[in-house]
């Protein structure tokens, strides 16, 4: 799969459905309008693995609107198109579903609540594949053909660089990744159109080695992918780490697709560590994990964010062997936002929040919808961007995740009120760099599940 496209039928009746509104408005009058929300999905078939996806219309409620004759007409604004760069297929391919659902779910969300001054708000999802190449390309399509005022993603914190510094940077289109955590991000070039709902990986990487030392982990062996989050991450470890007194015997790169991943692993626990830090995604994860088990190489890890998910361990059936290895990743602890979340993702899908980013995911695209209501335009990114931190940041009234808070929060938008977003991952307070700050959640494998410990650490 390599691309979700809106179709001409779909946008034609968008425009039509404004054109309508457009005479309603010239003429005045009260009339009923109904509302039209667009849920874009797809099917993708990769190793017999099928990840299901729609492509519907979904007609929603009717709404009576009252409206005043004018001397003139009077424009509508079009769709809010926000673009979504996913991963569907490649080593974060588990990641995929599960966070395009989420931005699906603020985008329902937000046209429930009212949509953008009467505007619908409209996802369109591409594919990755966890590749800087493809990635460029889909950006390029998201916005010069999808004409997408505002991106969600990418997951990777390299496609994301890539896609920035070639596509919405010189295009000057906002950004937001819920996801991509290297701290190279933060000191981008990027005139102030590159900003992300979770926390750098300069506080993984404290909070991964203040655990190492506090489970008595004198040397460590660190595998990780060669791209911008495995060498940022794994940099930030090793200079915490060592400055508690640690040593990492080594630390070997690699690369995201190899059929075996032995000569690695040879590197990476020569000198015999006490524990193999997998700074990797499960693409590469299930494949070297289960090697390091099979031949003896490692039988205690530490685990990150990108290896937080259940369906490699069970692919590689390794519950037991792996019970009780500990991990950290971007988290928070219960809020009443966080709450509301994970019961609406739960009641739309039918299956309970279970990777990472998910909750960024959402507050990005909220954000995205907030911001442009604040700024009065659905198109110029640069507005949008302007708004961001309006809507984001203090001061301003306190409103959250969920239909009915984010219905709220337009009416102060509308009202001309200062509104302060409070996410579903947390706090969402953008500082000069576009960067949030968060807790790290120390995670476990237990009983045949990732569990949370319940630790929430801030360096």
């Amino acid at each position: 799969m390599s691309s979700f496209r809106l179709k001409l039928p779909v946008l034609a009746f968008a425009v039509a459905m404004a054109a309508l509104l457009l005479v309603v408005v010239a003429c005045g009058g009260t009339e009923t309008v109904t509302e039209t929300v667009i849920v874009k999905e797809t099917v993708v078939v990769e190793e017999s693995r099928e990840v299901v996806v729609k492509e519907t219309v979904v007609v929603a409620e009717t709404r009576e609107v009252v409206v005043t004759a004018t001397p003139g007409p009077v424009m509508m604004q079009p769709p809010l198109i926000i673009g979504n760069l996913n991963t569907f297929t490649g080593s974060l391919a588990e990641f995929g579903p599960p966070l395009r659902n989420s931005v699906e779910l603020a985008v329902d969300h937000l046209n429930r609540a009212g949509g953008i001054d009467g505007s619908s708000v409209v996802l369109i999802s591409r594919d990755t594949a966890v590749n800087p190449v493809q990635g460029v390309d889909a950006a390029r399509a998201l916005v010069d053909v999808e004409s997408a005022a505002a991106i969600v993603g990418p997951l990777s914190s390299g496609v994301a660089i890539a896609v920035a510094q070639s596509v919405t940077i010189p295009r000057g289109t906002l950004l937001i990744s819920g996801a991509s955590t290297a701290p190279s991000i933060t000191v981008l070039e990027d005139g102030d159109f590159v900003f992300r709902t979770t926390p750098s990986d300069a506080a993984q990487g404290v909070v991964l080695a203040n655990l190492a030392s506090e489970q008595g982990y004198g040397k460590v062996g660190i595998m990780y992918i060669n791209n911008a989050y495995g060498e940022g991450l794994a940099d930030q470890f090793e200079r915490a780490f060592t400055a508690q007194g640690g040593t990492v015997t080594a630390k070997v790169p690699h690369e995201d697709v190899q059929p075996s991943y032995v000569s690695e692993l040879e590197k990476a626990t020569d000198g015999d560590p006490d524990v193999l830090a997998v700074m990797s995604y499960t693409g590469q994860a299930k494949v070297y994990v289960r090697e390091a088990l099979e031949g003896g190489y490692a039988d205690e890890f530490l685990f990150v964010d990108g290896v937080k998910g259940a369906e490699w361990i069970n692919e590689i059936d390794s519950w037991d062997a792996l019970e009780g290895t500990l991990g950290t990743a971007q988290g928070s602890p219960a809020t009443p936002g966080k709450s509301s979340f994970e019961s609406s993702y739960e009641e739309a899908f039918g299956f309970p929040v279970s990777h990472p980013f998910m909750a960024e995911h959402y507050d990005a695209a909220v954000l995205i919808g907030l911001a442009a209501a604040k700024a009065g335009n659905t198109t110029d990114s640069a507005a949008i961007r302007d708004a961001l931190r309006f809507v984001a940041n203090p001061p301003g009234t306190v409103v959250g995740p969920g239909r009915d808070s984010i219905a709220r929060a337009l009416e102060l938008i509308a009202a001309g009120e200062d509104i302060n977003y409070e996410g579903a991952a947390g706090s969402v307070d953008f500082d000069e760099n576009g960067d949030v700050v968060g807790p790290i959640e120390i995670w476990t494998v237990e009983g045949g599940e990732i569990r949370s410990t319940g630790r929430f650490e801030t360096p």
